[in-house]
């Protein structure tokens, strides 16, 4: 296997290089992958579906966990379902994703039954960080 230590200024990489994928771990290493060629794929509606779900649950878990109130309840939830307390991240994810439960909504609108066709950007409590544009 082959070992490189960088200089301070480069500590690791992330993100896509020409055809390499550098993923850091959870534990620090950093692996290089390939990039899947993914041109010519034809996704089915499932599958939209699911990725658009896996989304809305990606977004609710970040701001989930921002929240002071909101982030010791998934800490705990973790440490019940046997998976790391150090990331309510993975536990709020599977939390929206698998039930629906949402604490951020239930917290902000009480009682008010969310709507079919809601829109997770349209309500501010969802929103961690803004959308950065370009010059």
């Amino acid at each position: 296997m082959t070992k490189v230590r960088f200089h301070p200024i480069v500590e690791w990489f992330t993100g896509k290089m020409g055809d390499l994928v550098f993923r850091r771990s959870h534990n620090g290493k950093v692996s290089v992958y390939m990039a899947p060629f993914m041109k010519k794929v034809q996704w089915s509606q499932a599958q939209k579906d699911h990725r658009r779900r896996m989304g809305e649950a990606s977004k609710y878990a970040s701001a989930a966990i921002t929240d002071p109130e909101i982030r010791p309840i998934y800490v705990q939830m973790a440490e019940a379902n046997n998976m790391n307390k150090d990331r309510p991240f993975d536990m709020a994810v599977k939390d929206y994703y698998h039930t629906g439960n949402d604490l951020l909504w239930k917290k902000h609108m009480d009682d008010q039954e969310k709507p079919e066709n809601w829109d997770i950007e349209r309500y501010s409590w969802y929103l961690t960080r803004r959308k950065r544009f370009r010059k």
